[in-house]
């Protein structure tokens, strides 16, 4: 009975996990890697961990709300994206779609350049999401 027990609740488990990532996995968008940004600072980097080739990238903002200013993709050749996104995201909200120009689209990291709020004990979660096509 306890057996049954466990593997029923691993199933609700793995379905409610599957139910929050379907719909990105449905239309194309991969997720990459997110932050949880202080807005007492003013820029923080998301490391992205794989080494697929992505056209299109996209945030997605949880928590509170942020004003991104400008986005520089840095590449694993070296190479580096400036996108002036100057964007407010309100939470639970996405940026506009970025496409990545170029043929060598393996990102290493996108570094958020944001505005501040001096004394601020709130805090944003910015998802970064890419597309291959």
């Amino acid at each position: 009975m306890k057996r049954r027990t466990v593997i029923v609740s691993l199933l609700a488990f793995n379905l409610t996990l599957l139910g929050a990532i379907a719909p990105t996995l449905a239309n194309g968008w991969e997720y990459l890697g997110e932050r949880s940004v202080r807005l007492v600072t003013d820029r923080d980097v998301i490391p992205v961990r794989t080494g697929k080739q992505f056209a299109r990238i996209k945030l997605e903002v949880k928590e509170t709300g942020i004003q991104i200013f400008n986005m520089t993709v840095t590449l694993r050749n070296g190479r580096t994206i400036d996108v002036p996104l100057r964007q407010y995201i309100s939470k639970n909200q996405q940026s506009r779609v970025i496409d990545l120009p170029g043929r060598d689209r393996s990102i290493r990291y996108v570094t958020l350049i944001y505005r501040s709020r001096p004394g601020s004990n709130e805090r944003a979660i910015v998802k970064l999401y890419g597309k291959t096509r």
